[in-house]
């Protein structure tokens, strides 16, 4: 059976859009589609469909989400791929390298400098195995407990027996120490938009021999005041007013979840921060709180110096440029990909 790719619109294909991804991605909200396809500042959404032959109707689909990126200080056009699925009678790889080489062909062509998938595992990287391609990171999740209730119940049950154990556990947790705050160091909620500012904290944290996002505020309205999907809070350090560093998290079925962490000193301001975040977690009788980055992500040090923990890993980056372009030079420096959250989920 001979297959076929055509370019898919999100305003004229909408509808079978949507309907592919409801079939292929029962959990998937769809509230945000607009806003994720059609309203990103760094532009709309590429996507594509597979016909099999002698069928009216899409049978697989694939996006790439354009991204405003730094890569080894110089600011390109990036597009993470998302959004990659393909109907359960025809989840053959012929389909599916037709759908990766087509989001390549948005970087060969030009409107892209690079695009980045992030696979959460082996079946998901078969296409790039095929294709001889390896990841260029990992991400892992990193945890911390604040209360012990559903670990007990789920391993040993909720017998009365247990309770002292989790009273015994929680004062435990309660008692871990807390990050001595930084002389002058003003943490606060941040509940407006995002102004100059943080434009400007993007401009001077330095992104040479970095890959990562580009945080202006054009990118964080949209991500965080205008997202319908979401309601994230963000947490801002200050000295003498002047903006250091900042946290953004969501609470997503009991579990407190830092979307990013980003700004300058983040060593040290960075634990203050997580401590801020995770008193507020605490005082909601949040069960634990999680974060994620890449091996090479210098938001390590302060993960760990607020306790967190890595488990396990939920996705690689594999990345495409164009031979011999510039991202694919740069990318081939030896470059330090600094990945959280908000690369890998958008």
């Amino acid at each position: 059976m001979s297959s076929c790719v055509r370019r898919a619109s999100p305003t004229d294909d909408r509808q079978e859009m949507l309907e592919l991804l409801k079939r292929n991605l029962p959990d998937l909200s769809l509230i945000g589609f607009d806003w994720r396809y059609m309203l990103n500042p760094a532009g709309q959404a590429r996507s594509w469909f597979v016909y099999e032959q002698n069928e009216t109707k899409a049978v697989a689909m694939a996006s790439v989400l354009p991204r405003r990126m730094y890569v080894d200080g110089r600011e390109m056009l990036g597009g993470q791929v998302m959004h990659f699925v393909v109907d359960a009678a025809y989840r053959s790889l012929g389909p599916a390298l037709l759908l990766q080489r087509a989001t390549f062909n948005a970087v060969n062509s030009g409107e892209l400098d690079l695009c980045y998938d992030c696979p959460p595992h082996d079946q998901g990287m078969s296409t790039f195995v095929r294709l001889g391609m390896r990841p260029s990171c990992e991400l892992i999740r990193y945890a911390l407990l604040l209360r012990s209730d559903e670990y007990f119940v789920r391993r040993i049950g909720n017998a009365s027996w247990t309770r002292p154990v989790v009273a015994a556990t929680n004062a435990l947790l309660r008692a871990r120490r807390t990050k001595s705050p930084m002389r002058g160091l003003e943490i606060r909620l941040h509940e407006g938009r995002f102004d100059e500012e943080f434009s400007e904290l993007d401009r001077r944290v330095s992104s040479v021999g970095v890959v990562r996002h580009r945080r202006s505020l054009e990118d964080l309205n949209y991500r965080y005041r205008e997202n319908p999907e979401s309601e994230h809070r963000v947490l801002v350090a200050r000295r003498s007013g002047e903006l250091l560093a900042f946290a953004v998290f969501v609470v997503e079925s009991g579990i407190g979840c830092l979307v990013e962490l980003f700004g300058r000193e983040i060593s040290q301001v960075g634990p203050v921060l997580l401590d801020a975040m995770i008193g507020i977690c605490r005082r909601e009788n949040i069960q634990a709180v999680c974060g994620y980055c890449s091996e090479q992500s210098e938001l390590k040090s302060p993960l760990a110096t607020s306790g967190f923990r890595p488990r396990e890993k939920t996705a690689r980056v594999v990345v495409y440029a164009k031979p011999d372009s510039p991202a694919h030079r740069l990318l081939g420096n030896g470059v330090r990909w600094s990945f959280s959250r908000v690369e890998w989920l958008g």
